[in-house]
């Protein structure tokens, strides 16, 4: 069977099993938690399309009966998720041609599943994200804004919430429908500097794809 599991599905099963988990810690009722498992079992499936039989039997979670056992579960799922393809030096090149002396991100930062390619040129301090998009590659480069408080901030992303050294305020500048020359605009957010961890966080690309489009312009 092939990977039919996108990452950030497998971060959405994962948090909802960790649910699951804490119903068979704290609740001592068995239907309850037989119907907090069904109720749990009818959300992942949800997210899904076109499964096949054998995909089904995959995501079942009717035979976890102890915490022990979801991690068993997940570790299992694991095999069949797949994550962004793989970026070469010349695609993100050529993705931030306007950007001189680029720092290429760590060649170990492809090696696990992504959601979204993620890297810090620190000399810079901009942030560089690279997403595969209905198969076109697309990105955004965005200035880390350092206010240098104890404020903190969410992710838009993953919904991390952390200090200024875990979430920054970001921002991109990016064309407008407007064709007078100079027609730009800055749309900011607020993202983990992280990258590797958010990617193990994020739980929908709903907010990321749109965050992308506008940056790009694309309708």
């Amino acid at each position: 069977m092939k990977a039919f599991i996108k990452k950030h599905e497998y971060n959405y099963i994962r948090k909802r099993l960790y649910d699951l988990n804490n119903a068979f810690k704290y609740c001592v009722d068995t239907n309850i938690i037989e119907a907090n498992k069904a109720y749990i079992q009818e959300k992942i499936l949800h997210i899904f399309t076109n499964l096949s039989e054998e995909e089904k039997e995959m995501l079942d979670i009717s035979k976890i009966s102890e915490p022990l056992q979801i991690d068993k579960y997940l570790a299992e799922l694991n095999e069949y998720v797949y994550g962004m393809p793989y970026i070469t030096d010349m695609q993100i090149n050529k993705l931030f041609k306007k950007e001189k002396k680029l720092k290429l991100p760590n060649p170990n930062a492809q090696d696990s599943k992504n959601v979204y390619l993620g890297w810090i040129d620190e000399s810079t301090r901009k942030l560089f994200v690279a997403y595969n998009m209905n198969g076109k590659l697309i990105g955004m480069k965005c200035p880390i804004t350092n206010h240098g408080s104890n404020n903190t901030h969410m992710c838009a992303l993953c919904n991390h919430i952390g200090e200024e050294n875990e979430v920054a305020f970001v921002s991109s500048l990016c064309k407008t429908d407007n064709t007078k020359e100079g027609a730009y605009k800055s749309i900011g957010f607020d993202i983990c500097l992280d990258s590797e961890k958010c990617n193990e966080r994020i739980v929908t690309i709903e907010k990321l794809e749109e965050i992308l489009r506008n940056v790009n312009n694309i309708k």
